[in-house]
Formats: C-alpha cells, structure tokens, sequence
C-alpha cells in the first residue's frame, strides 16, 4: 500500500491517502457507534469522551512530532546533497590547478559522473539502489587521481585535497542510500493505532450531518498529513522530496567552462 501511494503523482497520492483515512474512519466511527448504542449509559458517555479527549490530544502530539521529524531528516539529505556538490565543483577547480592539461581526462569524467547521478542514481535510489554507472565513473577517477604523480610540495598537497573530495563523495552516497532504504518511520504505525481509536470514541455520538462533516474533515486532514509524512521519509521517491536540481546546474556549469 506504501510503495502503491508513492508510485502514484502527488495529487493523485493525497486524494488515495485522504479518501483511504475518511473511508476507514466512517467505517470504524459506525462500527464503533453501532456497538456502543448497546451499552450506552450517562455512567458511560462521560468516561469515553474523557479518553476521546485525551487520545485525540496523544494523536495530534505525535502527528506534529512525527512531521517536524521527517522533515529534518529532508533538511540532513538536502544540506547532503548539497555538499556533494560542492566537493565535485572542489575537484574539478583543484585538478585544474593541479595541471590543467595532465587532468582534462579526469575532468571530463567527473562530468559524466555528475550527469550520471543526475540520470541514473536518481531512478535507482527510487528502487533503494546505488548506480552501477556512478559507482565505476567514481572508480575510473580514483584511479585516474591516484596515478597523478605530484613533483612539488605543491601538487602533493592539491592532490591531498583531491582525494579528501573524493572520500567525501562516498561518504554522501552512502548517506543518501541510507535514506532511501531507511522504511516508514514506526510512530507511524502509532499514529494509524491512535487515530483509530480516536475514531472508535466518536462512537458515543449519534451520527448527524454536522458530526459527520466535522469528522471528516477531520479524517482528510489525518490522511493528508500522513501522507506527507510517507513521502518526505523516502525523500527519492515521488515527486515530492530531493531533486538534484543541485548537481543539474554544476553540470550546465562544468560543460559551459568545457566548451
């Protein structure tokens, strides 16, 4: 159901999401009322709208936490990518002072190499993947860099800097696969739990129309939000999250400079 919502275009997404929570609720609201009706005493009423008071304020507690949360985490990856960034703009303008001839090779694979990430990491972190293109460009520029044979204290500290970069870029790939692996947060499933039992103490209440609108809006609202939250915590999946607008604009710039 979770992989089915992100598959989907956002509206279509949070449509799906909020009809989906409104549709459990109504269900779970008569239920609940049929079943209460039953049993339905003054000795009864107070107390279950006490804990309907109560579970309403747990639910609307950790819906809040659980989205500040995750979007926190979309800031880490952003700030991430970000930085990886700047590390390639870093090895690009150090190899150039290193020798701007000896490293036009290099160069030009760290330009496929940031379009690579562009065209094939992106679709494969949607899969929970790392590309194997990226990952054998990275390996051909390692290689190329190790090569480099530095003649001056100079070059020998360029070159420092150069692998210092690319460590840096392992260490965000690495970064942004997590994210991408990393599943539904768990006080999701609290939140689902709370918000069916804010549902089921409705039940004290007979169903009329300003009630049933009221809850409702309620459900949508709850379903809209947990949504956002499914979406935000697989940042490279759907069309909400990281793009790599970043790494679209170095590209544009390290081509320009090329031609």
């Amino acid at each position: 159901m979770i992989d089915f919502l992100l598959s989907l275009p956002t509206w279509a997404g949070c449509l799906v999401a909020m009809l989906t929570a409104a549709v459990v609720g109504l269900v779970v609201y008569l239920v609940s009322y049929k079943l209460i009706t039953k049993y339905q005493s003054h000795d009864l009423k107070d107390p279950i709208t006490s804990l309907f008071r109560l579970v309403g304020l747990l639910v609307s507690l950790v819906l809040a936490l659980a989205f500040s949360e995750v979007i926190s985490e979309l800031k880490k990856i952003r700030t991430a990518v970000a930085q990886e960034s700047v590390a390639i703009s870093d090895i690009y303008e150090v190899l150039k002072l290193y020798d701007i001839e000896r490293t036009r090779e290099i160069r030009a694979i760290l330009i496929d190499y940031t379009q690579a990430v562009i065209d094939d990491e992106w679709p494969a972190l949607a899969d929970n993947r790392l590309s194997r293109r990226v990952g054998a460009l990275k390996r051909q520029i390692v290689e190329a860099v190790i090569n480099l044979k530095p003649t001056t204290p100079t070059k020998e500290v360029l070159l420092s800097h150069v692998l210092n970069d690319i460590d840096a870029l392992s260490d965000h790939r690495i970064l942004r696969l997590n994210s991408a692996l990393a599943g539904p947060p768990v006080y999701l499933y609290v939140i689902i739990f709370g918000f069916l039992i804010t549902m089921a103490c409705f039940g004290v209440y007979r169903p009329q129309a300003p009630l049933v609108v009221l809850f409702s809006l309620y459900t949508i609202f709850v379903g809209l939000v947990l949504y956002l939250i499914l979406a935000l915590s697989d940042p490279f999946q759907g069309d909400i999250g990281v793009a790599p607008t970043v790494f679209e604009h170095l590209v544009e710039t390290l081509q320009s400079e090329i031609r």
